[in-house]
């Protein structure tokens, strides 16, 4: 079964991480994601994007994450929670404002934060419950490019339904490294039941599923990116955040494995305090 139990799923998120690494899990569902097909996103079209680098006791892991408020980050629970004996080791880099991950812009802010809160009920191995947010220390001055998500998603996100992919993550099975690039691919959502065809059982209702044309989707750093539905009058609705992605390669046409930002609104906001979306 390609949806199987991960021990060592955070190896999935380092970015400099050889084929070799990759090639031990092709027969495993691989955490993370890149986006395959995608296109850059334009300066300012998503200015809740995070990319976050994550520095622990293990090494350094890259994840992505979109801002809900000047003070909280959304994104996945495995994105950051490992096997630490200290788990204050844990530190985050955060980059805002940007679509480059290097390279000069004015527009660019980075942060560091320790500070985290995880899905009381997250399950690692089956990554059901996958959401966590990271708490900046102090609130952002938003600017043009930098501004919280527009809106987290109070109902769920019906089949068939026409969404944004976003993310860093690599953009082919055989390119290790991230792209310098914010990239978006347009997607659809389809039903568990389908989903169900690829994974098994373990899909749940708290999870959502996007394919798009012939291989379009996820890859490897692009765990806890947004997925995105804009609606009348070009409103983004933040629906899902990046969590899996098939064994058989981020080039394979499976789909790609989401958690449904609505089965956890209460949780967010109890969490966060942000109420006014």
């Amino acid at each position: 079964m390609k949806f199987c139990l991960l021990i060592c799923f955070h190896i999935a998120l380092i970015w400099a991480s050889s084929l070799e690494k990759h090639e031990q899990f092709r027969n495993k569902r691989n955490i993370g994601g890149r986006i395959i097909g995608g296109t850059p996103a334009y300066a300012g079209q998503f200015t809740f994007a995070a990319a976050i680098h994550v520095h622990t006791a293990d090494g350094t892991f890259f994840c992505g994450g979109a801002l809900i408020s000047n003070e909280w980050i959304l994104t996945a629970a495995h994105s950051y929670l490992k096997r630490f004996v200290d788990f204050s080791a844990t530190l985050f880099t955060i980059q805002l404002g940007s679509n480059q991950l290097e390279g000069e812009d004015s527009n660019r802010v980075t942060l560091a934060t320790s500070e985290y809160v995880v899905y009381p009920d997250f399950n690692p191995e089956t990554l059901e419950h996958d959401v966590g947010l990271i708490k900046l220390r102090m609130p952002l001055e938003f600017t043009n490019y930098i501004r919280a998500t527009q809106h987290l998603a109070l109902v769920p996100i019906q089949d068939d339904t026409t969404v944004q992919g976003l993310g860093w993550g690599q953009v082919d099975d055989l390119t290790p490294e991230l792209s310098n690039d914010l990239n978006v691919v347009y997607l659809k959502s389809i039903s568990n039941a389908e989903c169900r065809i690829t994974y098994g059982n373990q899909i749940t209702d708290n999870m959502v599923c996007v394919s798009g044309n012939y291989n379009e989707g996820a890859c490897l750093g692009d765990t806890g990116s947004a997925l995105i539905q804009v609606v009348s009058r070009g409103r983004q609705i933040h629906v899902g955040i990046s969590s899996f992605i098939s064994g058989n390669g981020c080039q394979s046409t499976d789909p790609s494995g989401y958690t449904r930002t609505f089965a956890y609104i209460d949780w967010i906001r109890n969490t966060s305090g942000v109420w006014d979306q």
